[in-house]
């Protein structure tokens, strides 16, 4: 399954409505950089947007000092998700839908025009947005993001009008105020020691930070999952390319950190999350983890190993968010966030259950291990409801089970994270915001837990972010309480 198919499903599973994806096809945009050399801040820029680009649009132009660079990183984008990449070039040829210009007015153009900027911390959209001298790369990070999701909302404004979205024709956002972290410089780094579960989506963007955070980063980080790239991962992983395809995420992600900082030692860890905490021993605790999974149930799984300070990334529909947790002393752990639901008949194996009629210990060990489905597995879930199972075999259940429920071939609840399959510049969004939570837990000066969430089509605010609490019947807090057991 390519990412173009992906691409598809997503929009059906966003609009229901699977016919939407010819769009994505007939859509023609070109991103204008200025004729002179960008500065640093629109380098960056101008790289993030053309890989959060090509993993969704087919026919993109480039122009103007950056053009070329920008060309191969969206070819390379496209082909990492065995997308066509024909309809990408370097030239100007309207007429176009949409018009990105980056740090300066665009070429006058009868289309719908985006302007972006950045530097620094800050990103900016509208007639006034330009480009300055910094290398910190998180402005330009969320710059990108904004733009790809501008465009996004032109395209598709008529279907996401019901969604309460909005265009931004202007904007200026500073991400140290969007999370109230002023306190936070571009300088060194200490990670100390960090333990990454899940390299997918979201992760990759807030690797693409760290990969380019322009000060010295030192400590530990241990990157787990037992998965391995595939073609279908192109569609939302951030600089994937397609060499990746076959090869394991943590040995990619491992040899792009090595190259970037020498002093963070970075350990591969090729298995699932319960199996790394069993092997490393419960009772050596875990002092920092990143959570980039992409399930509740794997969140909890996390938040169960009692980690003494986490940082969390999700995206859910049109929303994303992250958030840093610090508990103790009332303030909420990870599993507070993601409570079972008591009031519902069957739990999410029961569902999956009811849907395919595959032994539910079977589908508790599918989905807790992570493991790549077997011909016999996959003709199992896929066969009998009209669906070549070779296109699963090797995918883990929870990347077959949106394909199956986007495509109608199966009907799980409405709120099931099984539909939920979110675009490029959606994941984007989430690490650039889990890897502003890694930066402000790793400044030792502020306590507590708090989040902060992002409709991706609304202007971004500080008013996003506030402070959480523990829950009464939180399964972990509460047994913490009762033993009298210190988190740190």
């Amino acid at each position: 399954m390519s990412a173009a198919d992906k691409n598809a499903q997503a929009l059906k599973a966003l609009f229901g409505d699977i016919t939407l994806a010819s769009r994505l096809g007939s859509t023609r945009i070109v991103v204008v950089t200025p004729s002179e050399d960008l500065p640093k801040s629109g380098i960056l820029l101008a790289e993030v947007l053309a890989d959060v680009l090509g993993r969704l649009w087919p026919n993109i132009d480039f122009v103007g000092s950056g053009a070329e660079l920008q060309l191969a990183v969206a070819v390379n984008a496209a082909k990492s998700g065995g997308a066509p990449f024909d309809g990408l070039s370097a030239q100007w040829a309207p007429p176009y839908d949409c018009v990105i210009s980056i740090g300066s007015p665009a070429v006058p153009d009868s289309s719908y025009v985006v302007q972006v900027g950045a530097n620094d911390w800050e990103a900016q959209l509208g007639p006034e947005a330009t480009c300055g001298p910094s290398d910190n790369p998180v402005g330009p990070a969320f710059a990108a993001a904004l733009a790809a999701a501008q465009v996004f909302y032109h395209v598709f404004k008529s279907e996401l009008a019901g969604m309460n979205a909005m265009p931004l024709n202007s904007c200026q956002v500073d991400l140290r105020q969007l999370f109230h972290a002023t306190e936070l410089e571009a300088g060194p780094l200490n990670i100390g020691e960090t333990h990454v579960f899940g390299v997918g989506a979201v992760t990759h963007g807030l690797v693409w930070l760290l990969e380019h955070w322009p000060s010295t980063v030192t400590g530990e980080i241990n990157l787990v999952d037992q998965d391995k790239y595939g073609d279908s991962n192109g569609q939302r992983y951030a600089f994937m390319r397609p060499e990746n395809w076959e090869q394991t995420k943590v040995s990619a992600v491992k040899k792009r950190l090595d190259a970037a900082h020498p002093n963070l030692l970075v350990q591969e860890r090729p298995v699932d999350l319960n199996s790394y905490c069993a092997e490393r021993g419960y009772d050596s605790p875990l002092q920092r983890a990143i959570a980039g999974l992409d399930s509740a149930e794997a969140r909890r799984h996390v938040a169960l190993k009692l980690p003494w300070h986490t940082v969390n990334m999700w995206t859910e529909g049109v929303r994303i968010g992250a958030g840093r947790y610090l508990p103790g002393d009332g303030h909420a752990c990870l599993a507070c966030g993601y409570l079972e639901n008591a009031d519902t008949p069957v739990d999410e194996v029961g569902e999956i259950y009811l849907q395919t009629g595959i032994r539910p210990d079977l589908i508790r060990s599918l989905l807790d291990s992570g493991q790549g489905l077997t011909l016999q597995e996959a003709t199992m879930i896929a066969g009998h409801r009209g669906v070549a199972p070779d296109q699963f075999v090797g995918q883990p259940l929870r990347s077959v089970l949106p394909a199956l429920c986007a495509t109608g071939r199966l009907q799980m609840p409405n709120d099931s994270e099984a539909v939920d399959v979110p675009f490029a510049f959606a994941s984007l969004f989430a690490g650039i915001a889990g890897f502003v939570m890694l930066l402000k837990d790793c400044s030792n000066n502020l306590n507590g837990s708090y989040g902060w969430t992002q409709h991706i089509f609304k202007k971004p605010s500080s008013h996003m972010y506030s402070s959480l609490y523990t829950k009464s019947n939180c399964v972990c807090c509460s047994a913490m309480e009762q033993t009298g057991w210190n988190w740190n």
